[in-house]
């Protein structure tokens, strides 16, 4: 009897100090000094806290900031919305309207178009015969900055001389006389994916500004913030400590708690709105901005889906880490991180080993 009784006890010993051990490695890593006092929150399926590290505390949050930026932008707009950008004649031989309708998902580079989908702009005025004149005038309207910026370089490099005038909208309406050639971009929630994908910064705030100006605040730090705050406060997200200065996450401005980055990945994983944001997530070793990641976390490779980012001393991460048929959502912003290379890599390897621990399940109650 006290045999089977010592048997037993031992049986539940060795069934206690697993679930014990791995909850002591998770928090060996989130106070790892390679992570330098993280703000990190890490929640079970249920909403109960597995590990946290100061979460309520603001951290700059790199390109993690879009997970955000593309929520605001698809609760606001139609994730099957399209652009369209069309070259008029002028009947002027040499003379032509560009009329756009500020697509954020446009490109004068042949290469970036091919890979990633961008609207080609060249190739469009290449069909209404722009590009086969020496000297040309194009009067345009609904373009970023940027992308007329890119056009002036390209046609230089093609040896054209063009006069490019911005018009308003009745000038473009009252010059153009006749239809060349149209290009309509992909929806909405194909360039979403691709900005989560590819941590694209223009694309990002230039979605993210627009959606401000639409909602009528200015596309300053302050109207940003207030959009932000508003939006994310409508799907009972916490906002405390929020500033935003711009749509990308490269301002090291930007401010976010680990606490606001789970809530919304929380609030957005199973709502259709949003599903352009998780078909956009890398996922670990395999896509994007994780497919050289995890190569010493091998156990979460493919297991893991989330948005990375770093700018100077931040190196971030947030997503959902799989472990059998549980999900769970964490935010791991790392800002005070020497600015270098070798500290920013000794930051990721223990992120990637932190959330390996999570996928692998040991720290589950049996």
């Amino acid at each position: 009897m006290r045999r089977a009784l010592i048997v037993l006890l031992i049986s539940l010993l060795a069934i206690s100090a697993q679930p014990a051990s791995a909850l002591h490695t998770l928090e060996k890593y989130a106070q790892a000094d390679q992570l330098r006092k993280p703000g990190l929150l890490i929640l079970n399926p249920d909403g109960t806290v597995l590990v946290e590290n100061e979460p309520d505390s603001p951290r700059a949050p790199a390109s993690v900031l879009k997970l955000l930026s593309m929520t605001v932008v698809l609760s606001n707009l139609d994730p099957n919305s399209r652009y369209v950008t069309k070259v008029w004649g002028t009947g002027k031989k040499r003379e032509f309207v560009l009329r756009g309708s500020l697509d954020p998902f446009l490109s004068v580079n042949r290469s970036v178009s091919d890979k990633y989908g961008h609207g080609y702009l060249m190739g469009l005025l290449s069909r209404a015969g722009v590009l086969d004149f020496k000297k040309v005038v194009i009067n345009y309207t609904g373009l970023y900055p940027g992308d007329i910026k890119g056009l002036k370089v390209a046609f230089k490099q093609r040896g054209i001389r063009a006069t490019l005038k911005k018009v308003n909208g009745i000038k473009a309406t009252d010059l153009g006389v006749e239809e060349l050639a149209t290009m309509t971009s992909k929806p909405l929630s194909k360039m979403v994916s691709h900005v989560i994908l590819w941590s694209d910064n223009a694309v990002a705030d230039r979605l993210a500004k627009a959606v401000t100006r639409q909602l009528g605040n200015p596309a300053s730090a302050k109207g940003l913030t207030k959009t932000f705050k508003e939006e994310l406060a409508r799907l009972s997200i916490s906002t405390s400590g929020l500033v935003i200065k711009d749509g990308s996450g490269l301002s090291r401005g930007n401010r976010v708690s680990a606490r606001t980055v789970v809530e919304l990945l929380r609030a957005i994983r199973n709502d259709p709105r949003f599903a352009g944001i998780y078909d956009g997530l890398p996922i670990s070793g395999k896509t994007g901005t994780l497919v050289k990641r995890f190569e010493k976390a091998p156990a979460a490779i493919d297991h893991v889906h989330a948005k990375t980012g770093w700018i100077n001393r931040s190196v971030t991460m947030a997503g959902y880490a799989e472990s059998g048929n549980q999900e769970y959502a964490f935010a791991i912003l790392a800002d005070g991180i020497t600015p270098n290379l070798r500290s920013r890599n000794a930051a990721r390897r223990t992120m990637d080993k932190l959330l390996e621990v999570v996928v692998k399940g040991s720290h589950q109650t049996p």
